[in-house]
């Protein structure tokens, strides 16, 4: 039986930014049985206690395995299992090890996807998470003290902990990211719990495959669209990007023509994507219940576009190279 060559896809960003949510989607479009997922809390090097007694925070280099989540990161590139920790939340200590291996689609995320060059030269597409401030501390309250056992005065202490680790170690793995996700209220709104209507600004890094996104893009918007949907060239963490802004007020019916045209452009290779109704996207949880975003939809259809297209390339890259050859 051959080995699988799986597409790895790696999210980065800090504890609380929607990541999970992110990764909801993308179950979504290509099914379980087609991913397995990585979530890199299970390479930590202590436990909870051991980090308390040595000082350090889960976002300390020093508190996690970075030597082992690259070994096993390219031993999954390589259609390989592996034998990988489990970290536990619920109790703060490590579980048994476990058996993973890679099926078509590989997500390894967590807060150092993008640390070493190891690890950043495994992933097909590179994305990291970093939502507006104060909506990060809300989303992080909201899962912590609500699913996770802690009270909201530990998560705004454990926040506070955690802030230089943050600026040392976590957000200059930006530079590194092939898209940045930032979702941000409305200026005219300080409503932090509306997250259906959140805006985002989607930074497309200069080194991305050129497809025909832009000109996709350039074609659905209509004079209408173009208020809700924009594309601009800026720079962003002292780098170029391509960034395409979406306004939460977004119309439902102008968001459902734009993911239509998106989706017609990864039909064509559909084998991994399932047929799903346009309404499975852009879920999130809120509360016991759960909520509903045209802007994530788009945000997670086109990452999926890019890692398709960067599947593309890599199937088509020994063919010129052939080409190359035979020419001279």
């Amino acid at each position: 039986m051959a080995k699988i060559t799986p597409l790895l896809l790696g999210i980065g960003g800090d504890s609380g930014t929607g990541k999970s949510t992110f990764v909801g989607g993308i179950y979504k479009i290509f099914g379980a049985e087609k991913i397995t997922n990585i979530n890199l809390d299970d390479y930590h090097t202590f436990d909870r206690a051991q980090r308390k007694t040595y000082g350090l925070t889960a976002l300390h280099p020093a508190a996690n395995n970075m030597a082992l989540m690259g070994k096993h990161a390219w031993q999954l590139k390589n259609g390989e299992k592996i034998i990988k920790p489990v970290y536990d939340h619920s109790t703060g200590c490590f579980a048994e090890p476990e058996e993973v291996e890679p099926k078509q689609i590989v997500i390894i995320g967590g807060l150092f996807p993008f640390f070493t060059q190891e690890l950043r030269d495994v992933f097909d597409l590179k994305v990291y998470l970093d939502p507006d401030e104060e909506l990060k501390r809300a989303w992080k309250i909201q899962r912590d003290a609500g699913r996770r056992g802690y009270s909201i005065e530990q998560v705004m202490k454990e926040i506070e902990a955690r802030q230089e680790d943050i600026r040392k170690h976590i957000e200059p793995q930006k530079e590194y990211s092939d898209l940045i996700i930032r979702f941000y209220p409305p200026d005219d709104s300080s409503n932090l719990q509306d997250n259906a209507h959140l805006n985002v600004r989607l930074f497309l890094s200069r080194n991305l495959p050129k497809t025909g996104l832009d000109e996709l893009l350039k074609e659905a918007m209509g004079r209408k669209t173009r208020r809700a949907v924009r594309l601009v060239d800026e720079d962003y963490y002292g780098q170029p990007f391509h960034t395409l802004e979406i306004d939460g007020s977004i119309h439902p019916q102008t968001a459902a023509g734009l993911e239509q045209r998106i989706w017609a452009h990864l039909l064509s290779p559909m084998k991994l994507i399932q047929d799903l109704a346009p309404d499975q996207l852009g879920s999130f949880a809120e509360g016991d219940a759960s909520g509903h975003s045209d802007p994530l939809v788009l945000v997670q259809l086109l990452a999926i576009y890019y890692l398709l297209q960067a599947r593309e390339a890599r199937q088509t890259a020994p063919q010129e190279g052939l080409a190359e050859m035979a020419e001279g």
